[in-house]
């Protein structure tokens, strides 16, 4: 039994694919009659990886002269060397283990042997080897992306998979097919991730912060996840197993669909939005009663590649595609909210390592405009007669926002269109202490929670060892919410909440009681969100949130 954070609720039955995507390592267990395939791939990775070497042996000879070039004949001689290639094999035909396993394994015992030999040349080529299992691996995933890879791994197996990784970035997490995953469990991560709101959102259980998983999970075990308590069986009894696979059989009722706007038991209405991060998503937000989409996250909607590499017309079609499933509803586009990485900048990211306070988001469209302006014109010639708003992420002055402002009528200007109401998110102290001069440039205000509670208590929400100081529901994280919606109101400015906070009914309350009436959260939340309100009157929520100001006492909300 292993137990972690539980991030997204459900039960689910698979086998494992551990996966250390660090190291481009993928482990699991194949059919008898896939073996000689497998080694097909393995050979191929070889021969393209003799042929590699011998170009860069080639190419020192030339330039620094042949005792230099000699050391990639040592590793040629490794990469032939049947304790290495005759060894993986015979793992890949006597246990059934992919190619990638089983070269780590064959490279693990060579390695062993080196060690054992008490010739100090031999012992030094433990890089030498490294270097050689390292370009085989990189070879069997060819020039595929990460999430490429991952899926033709996943689309091996006849049923979906309990996903076992090491972390999984969410660039890479919003390209995998979900339909091949039954549950998703990493060594890294907290709730509030990116990668756990992602799962939450597709509706896949998942738990984080396992740290040792992928060490201790053998590939191909039969995984028991739930996602409500954070536990995973491994290997549970066929009863347990067979009872559990029953039970997650569909129901043939399915939920009504749900309409209008929420209501608080004195029948003050609430406006209720959907995060979402594919077109895909948002027929389902709507049956569970969006009012709109409070939140598209446009780095996600264009497949994870480098942002760079996007041209102004794929940017169009995506953001379409996402105005045709949600009609005239209210669609807010968050602007690129990614590192330089992400971007397609080396450049930019080598020099600014710390990138979560670095970097990113607007302040990374201001250094280069010309990507942001090219967002910029999508999103104007996309939304053209729809219901759209733009949303800057990551701003931490009002300076900032003039100037993105500016740049979005400069855009509408040149392309002969009106540009659509810009807003921000509020997402660091800064820009909520300031809210009331942000408040004057911006249309709308949306507080992004997540981040808000990291920035203000210095707890990174991705880091397993601070988990238990990220709170929000700290007072002083209210007492910022409390200041932009106090800065907001003195401009007349509409003002959300958008993050994992107004997914937790004790907290959603005392966001009423602080005077928000507009929430954004993922779509599978917003049911839960509809009854939690239900019973409450804002007498109520007032009451509550006075008591997590001054008492720090949130309390706890049944939830029917």
């Amino acid at each position: 039994m292993l137990t972690g954070v539980a991030v997204a609720p459900g039960e689910a039955v698979g086998p494992a694919v551990v996966v250390r995507l660090r190291a481009h390592d993928v482990r699991y267990r194949i059919a008898n009659e896939d073996v000689a395939s497998e080694q097909a791939r393995l050979s191929d990775a070889s021969e393209r990886t003799r042929v590699q070497l011998e170009e860069i042996r080639d190419r020192t000879r030339h330039v620094l002269g042949a005792e230099i070039a000699g050391m990639f004949d040592v590793q040629l001689l490794m990469l032939t060397d049947p304790l290495l290639r005759e060894r993986a094999d015979a793992l890949i035909r006597s246990r059934h283990v992919n190619a990638e396993w089983a070269v780590v394994e064959a490279g693990e015992e060579l390695m062993q042997r080196l060690r054992a030999i008490e010739d100090p040349y031999l012992q030094e080529r433990h890089g030498d080897l490294s270097d050689v299992l390292g370009r085989v691996r990189a070879n069997l995933q060819r020039d595929d992306s990460d999430a490429n890879w991952l899926n033709a791994q996943l689309a091996r197996f006849a049923e979906p998979c309990v996903f076992v990784a090491d972390d999984l970035p969410v660039s890479v997490a919003a390209q995998l097919d979900w339909s091949r995953l039954a549950a998703l469990a990493t060594d890294a991560g907290t709730r509030t991730a990116h990668t756990a709101i992602l799962a939450r959102s597709m509706g896949i259980p998942a738990v984080v912060g396992l740290q040792e998983a992928t060490r201790m999970v053998p590939p191909g075990a039969v995984l028991l996840v739930d996602g409500t308590t954070g536990v995973i069986a491994i290997d549970p009894p066929p009863a347990v197993i067979a009872a559990t696979r029953h039970r997650l059989q569909p129901v043939a009722a399915a939920q009504p669909s749900l309409s209008g706007p929420a209501l608080t038991a004195d029948d003050v209405p609430l406006q209720l939005y959907a995060n979402i991060e594919r077109p895909e998503d948002v027929p389902f937000a709507l049956r569970e009663g969006a009012a709109g989409l409070g939140l598209v996250r446009s780095e996600l909607l264009l497949g994870g590649q480098p942002i760079g590499n996007v041209s102004e017309q794929q940017q169009v079609d995506a953001y379409r595609a996402v105005f045709d499933h949600a009609g005239d509803r209210e669609v807010t586009i968050r602007t690129f909210d990614i590192t330089p990485e992400e971007m397609g900048l080396p450049e930019l990211f080598e020099v600014e390592p710390r990138e979560r306070l670095g970097m990113r988001g607007l302040r990374l469209g201001l250094v280069r405009p010309e990507l942001l302006e090219r967002q910029l014109r999508a999103l104007i010639r996309a939304g053209a007669g729809r219901n759209l708003r733009i949303m800057f992420p990551f701003v931490t002055s009002a300076d900032e926002v003039a100037r993105a402002i500016t740049m979005l009528r400069a855009q509408a200007e040149k392309i002969g269109m009106t540009p659509p109401p810009a807003g921000v998110m509020v997402e660091v102290p800064a820009a909520a202490l300031d809210a009331g001069r942000l408040a004057r440039h911006a249309a709308f205000l949306s507080i992004g929670t997540n981040d808000l509670t990291q920035y203000t208590l210095a707890a990174d929400r991705s880091d397993v060892r601070v988990q238990h100081l990220y709170d929000p529901k700290h007072p002083a994280v209210l007492r910022l919410i409390r200041m932009v919606v106090r800065g907001a109101r003195r401009h007349g400015r509409r003002v959300a909440v958008c993050g994992e906070m107004a997914a937790d009914a004790a907290l959603l309350r005392v966001l009423l009681g602080l005077g928000l009436r507009e929430f954004s959260m993922a779509a599978t939340s917003l049911r839960q969100a509809r009854d939690a309100v239900r019973d409450c009157t804002i007498d109520e929520a007032r009451d509550a949130a006075l008591r997590a100001l001054y008492e720090g006492d949130v309390g706890r909300v049944a939830v029917p």
